[in-house]
């Protein structure tokens, strides 16, 4: 496992082992757009773990859906050909070659291979081809088992190798190496940090101190979080039951909010590089498996805010010297999710982009990834679209002489960053958008300025490569003679009169770049609204929304040095002050102020209170922020006039401190330690100033793109819009009565005499804003419309000094506006500053937190030379983590937690989960309660205390009662079994008596009628050889007589035949 790594892994499935085989084929793509092929293989498992010969790779359509490519895949593998595509899946797997699997996860049949595929990081061409994870795409037959005749899935290596993992995993020592800090049986600073150590070097990068998780950046991967951890852990209801784990914190969380019905998040802290990013992906892994159950929502989800991550990343991370990936800004994901606990959406707020980088950068450090990623893998036909060139040709780029980072693959973090956008749903036209406003961006910086006397011998500036102009204006689609005035020349409004006059140099370049940082400001916080549509689901609008999960991922503390740390990072160091007054809040203040609230026995825990330190940023009327405006709205103010000023009212403060040596800095005690400021450009960034005429120009642009990123939130227009559009409906349903009430002659008594301004605003404007403009009075609005807080707003406004109502009209046109006029601030006076800005979005944060059950993850750097494993086996410093653990309060917390009573329940709450132990159950008292527990056997009365209004007690208690609780429930669970099984077993037995009695009385009835059927078939018989006997007799008898009248006629004749013959004869004689 890596801090350091990212995935596109979704959520967690059916874990097996990492391919090892892998068969090639050869597809010709049909389409004439190749751009949208890409090379996807896929792997199968065989007997020889080293084999590659065989692999099938092919050109894929990155639209093609996974059940296109198993359908190829089948009908190119000759012993698969007769197999059917619906007995087959494919996994996206990420392991190594020596049987470690991290994460697996199987593919929808919808879903587009390719696009996962260019999610996928690629490795540093330094780090070790066998134990460095890798991504696969893996065929695999439903049953797990076989593939195909005779060829298995897994190798007996792999397989034990993530068992005797998992199996040291599950048999941490308890009696030493604890998994929590709190059973350390000798607290001090030194067995703290050995324990650490002795787990670090065991491969135990996590530890508890009670609820709070402290997790090592190991800087490598450890198996620990394929699908059997997810299994594990997904089931557990206290941490105590398992090992330390993220997915354990995840648990406990996504439970907690289902079964208190609140709000939950967790806040993950530490310094630069030390894995908050990376546990962030972890969690949000984690979330969604536990809460898919069967369901793709949460999947497309997880998927969405995977895409957004390289996109982020790309736009918003930079090289630094404490980290290759450095987030320059902080962010906050909340997961929403419905009662039932289905995920139903997301959403992504950002803090604080460091836009300073786009114009400067430290040594060592680069500027956003994105610039690079653009330049080195841009094609041809964008290059020449764009105007770009080399990164040496930037003046925004070549001053450090920086510009490949080690391992890093520009022209593959390229395309995945365009699959990246493609997955979160940005059109090609959004994308070569963005990418023509990143190149003008660059091409700000290389404009050079010249002067030239000017009339009445004053200096003016004009631009000394006016074709850079040109190339500018033809990216944003403003017209070169505007821009240049606007990047040269300012216009003054004095009364009536409009004073046009030139730069300076310094001014015009203060102007370049102030524009530059502005446009990519804008088109960063526009990515993210973008990013925040996406993740908007359908589910949220019709069903009713349940609670949600907020994680913070926000800048850690930075200390770059005392030459180089400016105004950027006193606002991070802010922010980290506040989350360490919110965490001591959470684990000293409140917990003791409840104590001493019940009336218990307690003794103050002392620990380092830094709420005087963040009084010092914002505090009034003497803040460091307060006197960093006042200055900044000084038009003849300086920076150093600034520092004097700062050294004038807060030389007494005790964590403002004054360099010994006289220098343009200060000195601030924080929390984590002491930090020197220097003062150069404080004020200017502190203003961050965009020029009317600049901003006039960018708004006349030919583009709708770019327009939109300087002009009013898209999201509040929208709304806005929606806004307008009921009130156009209401006005037209109210107008169509209006004529019918006229055609009636009935008079409306409401109706002013003029309508002029109603019909005409009508077809011209909406109903609104002819109110708000003051044409129409609140009278004639339909009386279902609530106008008191627009007539609150237009008041205010026209109650500002220096504002025209016009203006304040035309200012309303999203919701911001009308926020920040309820919040009585001005709009259209002078911009707020970065400071106060930032200090209302982490007040807006810190509000959000307190609204929610907070988690803590304490990320800890095991060293600042970023060593893994691979080069110096667990490279421990001790120094460096036990500075963190000091500056943290770790040691405060262990303490807290030890003496502290982490169970604290009410007695009503008690009773009502207890009350199958209580002698009188549901109508149990409060002394019913404390006489239960302090007569309990198995209870230790020590750590027992009883409050006013709740019982506090140890977890080895609450487990006692737990078990105790659980021990009588499956007691009466197993009698109430037994009386079921009984009623079921006699339900059974009278069914079957039944069943056997019914089988009886048939057979009976079968039998007998049986019997008289033979007897009727025997009684058939004996009639008719009885008949046949009596026919028979009767023949014969007729026969006799027939014959014996025949030998009487026969005798009769024969006697006569003589006599007849002689007559005969003697007749004819």
């Amino acid at each position: 496992m890596s801090f350091d790594s990212t995935s596109s892994l979704g959520s967690i499935s059916t874990v097996n082992v990492y391919p090892n085989r892998s068969l090639t084929i050869v597809s010709n793509a049909s389409s004439t757009d190749e751009s949208h092929f890409q090379t996807v293989s896929v792997y199968l498992y065989s007997f020889n773990p080293d084999s590659y010969e065989d692999r099938i790779s092919f050109d894929f359509h990155k639209w093609a859906t996974t059940e296109e490519l198993i359908e190829k895949v089948l009908q190119q593998k000759q012993e698969l050909a007769h197999q059917c595509a619906d007995n087959y899946e494919l996994y996206e797997i990420m392991g190594t070659l020596d049987g470690q699997t991290f994460k697996e996860r199987k593919l929808d049949r919808g879903e587009y291979p390719v696009a996962v595929q260019m999610l996928w990081t690629r490795p540093m061409h330094s780090e070790s081809n066998e134990a460095t994870p890798k991504n696969r795409l893996v065929l695999r037959h439903k049953d797990s088992s076989l593939l195909s005749d005779g060829v298995h899935f897994g190798s007996t290596k792999t397989s034990s190798t993530i068992d005797s993992f998992l199996a040291k995993f599950l048999t941490q020592p308890q009696d030493r190496e604890y998994p929590d800090l709190c059973m350390l049986p000798e607290l001090t600073e030194q067995t703290l940090l050995d324990n650490l150590k002795d787990r670090f070097a065991s491969g135990h990068i996590y530890t508890y101190i009670g609820p709070i998780l402290l997790a090592v950046n190991p800087f490598n991967f450890f198996p620990i979080y394929n699908p059997k951890y997810a299994r594990l852990y997904s089931q557990i209801r206290q941490l105590s039951s398992m090992p330390p784990h993220i997915f354990a914190i995840a648990n406990i969380t996504y439970h907690s909010m289902l079964r208190i019905k609140e709000n939950q998040c967790i806040v993950i802290s530490g310094e630069s590089g030390s894995g908050k990013t990376e546990s962030t992906n972890f969690l949000l892994h984690h979330f969604t498996t536990l809460s898919q159950k069967g369901s793709s929502t949460g999947s497309s989800v997880e998927q969405t805010l995977l895409s957004a991550g390289p996109v982020l990343e790309a736009f918003g991370n930079a090289v630094t010297v404490q980290n290759n990936n450095s987030s320059r800004f902080g962010k906050f994901i909340r997961v929403n999710y419905r009662e039932n606990g289905m995920v139903s959406g997301a959403n992504v707020e950002i803090y604080l982009l460091e836009k300073s980088r786009i114009i400067s950068q430290a040594v060592g450090e680069r500027n956003y990834h994105v610039f690079y990623y653009l330049l080195n893998g841009a094609s041809e036909e964008e290059r020449q679209r764009h105007y770009l060139m080399q990164p040496t040709e930037y003046s925004y780029l070549n001053q450090n002489n920086f510009y490949a980072a080690e391992g890093v693959n520009e022209c593959y973090e390229y395309q995945r960053l365009k699959y990246a956008m493609d997955a979160v749903g940005f059109s090609q036209q959004s994308q070569q958008n963005m990418f023509a406003v990143i190149s003008a961006v660059l091409l700000l910086g290389n404009i050079q300025y010249v002067r030239r006397s000017g009339y009445h011998s004053d200096e003016n500036v004009s631009i000394g490569n006016e074709e850079v102009l040109s190339i500018i204006s033809t990216l944003l689609h403003i017209k070169a003679s505007s821009l240049q005035q606007a990047l040269t020349m300012r216009r003054t409004v004095m009364k009536n009169d409009v004073v046009i006059s030139q730069y300076s140099v310094s001014e015009a370049k203060d102007t370049r770049d102030a524009m530059a940082k502005c446009l990519y400001n804008a088109l960063f916080y526009w990515i993210v609204l973008r990013i925040n549509q996406a993740l908007l689901k359908k589910e949220r609008l019709t069903s009713k929304t349940g609670y949600y999960i907020g994680i913070l991922d926000i800048f850690g503390f930075e200390d770059v040095g005392g030459k180089w740390n400016s105004f950027e990072q006193l606002c991070i160091n802010y922010a980290n002050e506040h989350l360490q007054a919110y965490f001591n809040q959470h684990i000293f203040q409140f917990e003791q102020e409840e104590y001493l609230k019940e009336g218990i026995t307690w003794t103050n825990i002392e620990y380092t209170d830094n709420t005087e330190c963040v009084q010092l940023f914002q505090s009034k009327p003497y803040g460091i922020f307060r006197l960093i405006d006042e200055e900044s709205n000084i038009n003849n103010g300086t920076d150093e006039s600034m520092l004097d000023k700062l050294n004038q009212f807060l030389k007494t403060n005790e964590y403002y401190e004054t360099p010994q040596k006289r220098e343009s800095a200060f000195i601030v005690a924080h929390y984590a330690g002491k930090v020197k400021y220097q003062i150069k450009g404080f004020r200017e960034k502190n203003k961050d100033l965009m020029r009317q005429e600049v901003l006039m120009a960018i708004k006349k642009s030919k583009s709708a793109f770019v327009r939109g990123l300087v002009g009013n939130d898209p999201v509040a227009v929208f709304r806005w819009g929606i806004l307008r559009a009921t009130f156009r409906a209401a006005n037209a349903f109210w107008q169509a009565g209006k004529l019918a009430k006229k055609r009636e002659n009935i008079e409306h008594s409401k109706l002013p005499r003029d309508n002029k301004a109603i019909l005409t605003g009508i077809s011209s404007d909406t109903h609104l804003n002819a109110f708000l403009r003051g044409e129409i009075s609140q009278e004639i609005m339909p009386p279902f419309c609530d106008t008191s807080f627009f007539t609150t707003i237009v008041s205010h406004a026209r109650k500002q000094p220096n504002v025209q109502v016009e203006d304040c009209h035309s200012a309303l046109k999203s919701l911001q506006a009308v926020k920040a006029f309820s919040e009585k601030k001005s709009i259209t006076g002078k911009p707020s500053s970065v400071g106060k800005q930032f200090q209302h979005s982490l007040s807006r944060l810190m509000r959000t937190l307190s609204q929610a059950t907070p988690y803590f993850i304490r990320c800890i750097k095991s060293n600042n030379e970023k060593i893994s494993n691979l080069q110096i086996p667990n490279h421990f410093d001790d120094n460096i983590i036990l500075r963190q653990l000091r500056y943290t309060g770790m040691l405060e917390t262990v303490r807290i937690r030890r003496a502290g009573y982490s169970v604290r329940i009410e007695y009503k709450d008690f009773i009502k989960q207890y009350r199958i132990l209580l002698p009188k159950g549901c109508e149990s008292t409060t002394e019913d309660v404390k006489e239960f527990i302090t007569r309990h056997a198995l209870i230790d009365n020590n750590e027992v205390q009883f409050g006013i209004t709740k019982v506090f007690m140890r977890d080895a208690e609450k487990l006692i009662l737990d078990d105790h609780l659980h021990r009588v429930i499956m007691k009466h669970i197993e009698t109430l079994q037994r009386c079921i099984q009984a009623l079921m077993t006699r339900r059974k037995y009278i069914k079957l008596r039944n069943s056997v009695i019914a089988i009886q009385a048939a057979t009976r009835g079968m039998i007998v009628r049986n019997l008289l059927r033979e007897m009727y078939n025997a009684a058939l018989v004996i009639q008719r050889n009885w008949k046949r006997f009596k026919m028979e007799q009767r023949y014969q008898k007729i026969r006799r007589a027939v014959i014996t009248i025949q030998a009487h006629y026969r005798g009769v004749y024969a006697r006569k035949r003589p006599i007849i013959l002689q007559h005969f004869f003697s007749n004819h004689v």
